[in-house]
This record gives C-alpha cells, structure tokens and sequence, in this order.
C-alpha cells in the first residue's frame, strides 16, 4: 500500500480547468452518500458556482486518495484511517473537515439462525472484513481487541460492501460487516452481533480531504465545496424523507422504505457532520487508530488538519 502512495505522489496535482466530479468512498452504497445525492440533486454545486456534474465512487481505503490526485477534482471524502496513513506515506493531502461523527452506520451480523452469539464464537472462524488500510478492517480489528481477541485468532476475509451479504448467505464466512441501508433492507435476515458504535460512541469514521495544491491554489473553490456539504447535510437533518425520496434516484439496489427506516437511524444517531471536527470524534479517532498501530500516543492530528475552510 505505501508503494501505491508513493506512486500516487509522483503525479502532478492540479484543478483541471473544466472540474466535473469528485470521489467518494462507496458512492451510492452506504448512508454518507446521501449528502452528496442532495447536492447533486438540487444543483448545490452550481448554485455555489462550482462546476462538479457527478460524484465518483471509490472502493473505500487508499483507493479514494489515490484516485483523487490522479485526476478529476482534488477532494474526496475518505476514510479517516486511509487519509492518516496516506499521510504518513507522503501524500499531500489535509483533513479540512468531518463528513461523520460516529459509526452508527456499521455493524457486524450473523445469518439470524446462525450458532454465532458474540465475537468470541468467532475465534478460529472467518471473519469478514474489507482490504488492509480500510476504515471497515480497522473497526473490526478494534472490536476484537475489545473483546479479547487478537485478530490471528481469526481469518480475516477481505469482501466488497455487496459481496458480504453473498458471503452470510452461503456459508463462507462466520460474520460480516454490514453497513445501513443493507440492515433496513434485510430486515429480520440478519442479526447484529457487535456494533461499533457499543466499543466507540464518538469517531470520525470519514473526513472531506483536499490536496495540499488545491488548498494552496483555490480556496475560495474549496470553501464553496465545504459549504455544498454543508447545504446539503442541513437538508438531510431538517427533512430526512424528503432527502431519501431525492437519494434513492442514485442509491444502489435500496428501495423507499428500507432508505427511510436507515435515514431515520442516521439522523437519529447525528451521524452526520457539517464538517465541523468534534472533540469527542477526534479523540475516538485517536484512540481507534492507536489501537491499530497507525499512531502512538503522541501522535498531533493538528499537523494533518486545516480548519480554515469550516463553514461557520
């Protein structure tokens, strides 16, 4: 991974002169898509004079950062883990905001007449996961640790945001993680057996991220990127039906009802963040990641964070 990075910085980053698209981990999939649905929706972009058409969908981890400098508009919304490690490696990015404050949308299941009660059933099982740098495997590996397990106690098995639910269903694997709006839509299938949000409350599971070039370059570009962001999770929050109605145009394989039943628990939760950096997420944050042996206890998240482009 940290071979990609460093190619990844080989690249030259710049705002090209006709921007059309920016990247987002598993766009249309899970819930921290629907912000992004409403700006595209209701013409956010435009009407704070940004020319952004169309959100791309990254596969989650380094591949958002990466596919964000290579191309297209310098800013993403990312994982928190990915982005600190990428950082770590050498790519020019900051953090400029919070896309989440919690992980209220992440919770590992078992079949509901699964044998499996807790983690610790899992020991010597198949543990599905995502790929090595993800914010999902990171969760996982700390909610091991939480609950005594080291992780080579298990097999971890690597599996996309879809291919979970295939894994449950056929066997391969002993528990899976599953992201809202899949546990509305699955209704009584599936039964969780650990959440995230039990081990830690406060986090900030994903970050809106902007290239060193462009923070340095096109500011006010930037701030009225932050303040679509903006513009559209105060839609969310003030009239979350009316918000999964307009989602569900770009939302994958989801119907009406299972949106809104997730939408409501998002809102619910306050998972969503203007872009503000809470205290009490970014100390999760802290304590997450030094779990996982990304930072040590010393580790100063100001040197990765530029907060001038909060919207007040």
């Amino acid at each position: 991974m940290r071979q990609l990075f460093a190619i990844a910085c080989a690249a030259v980053f710049a705002w090209p002169a006709a921007a059309d698209e920016i990247h987002v981990s598993h766009f249309g999939q899970v819930m921290l898509s629907v912000p992004w649905i409403i700006a595209l929706e209701q013409d956010l972009f435009r009407k704070n004079g940004l020319e952004v058409t169309d959100v791309i969908s990254s596969q989650g981890g380094g591949t958002t950062l990466r596919n964000m400098l290579a191309g297209g508009v310098p800013f993403a919304d990312a994982a928190m883990g990915a982005t600190v490690t990428g950082f770590a490696a050498g790519l020019p990015v900051k953090i400029i905001g919070a896309s989440s404050v919690n992980a209220a949308d992440n919770d590992w299941v078992v079949p509901a007449d699964s044998r499996v009660q807790s983690l610790r059933d899992v020991i010597g099982g198949k543990f599905g996961t995502t790929t090595p740098g993800g914010l999902t495997r990171v969760y996982g590996e700390m909610m091991l640790r939480h609950y005594g397990i080291d992780p080579s106690q298990v097999t971890q098995v690597p599996l996309g945001v879809g291919a979970a639910v295939a894994a449950l269903n056929s066997g391969a694997v002993d528990t899976a993680y599953m992201y809202e709006p899949l546990q509305s839509k699955y209704g009584g299938k599936y039964r969780a057996i650990a959440r995230v949000s039990d081990v830690l409350p406060h986090v900030i599971s994903n970050v809106l991220v902007a290239s060193q070039d462009f923070i340095d370059s096109k500011p006010d570009k930037l701030r009225a990127l932050m303040r679509t962001h903006k513009q559209a999770v105060d839609f969310v929050y003030a009239h979350p039906k009316e918000a999964a109605q307009q989602a569900l145009k770009r939302m994958v394989n989801i119907d009406l009802p299972a949106l809104e039943h997730a939408l409501d628990r998002m809102v619910a939760a306050k998972h969503y963040s203007d872009g503000s950096i809470e205290p009490q997420a970014l100390a999760g944050s802290r304590q997450l990641l030094i779990a996982t042996g990304d930072i040590n206890e010393s580790y100063d998240f100001e040197k990765i964070i530029d907060r001038r482009f909060i919207p007040k």
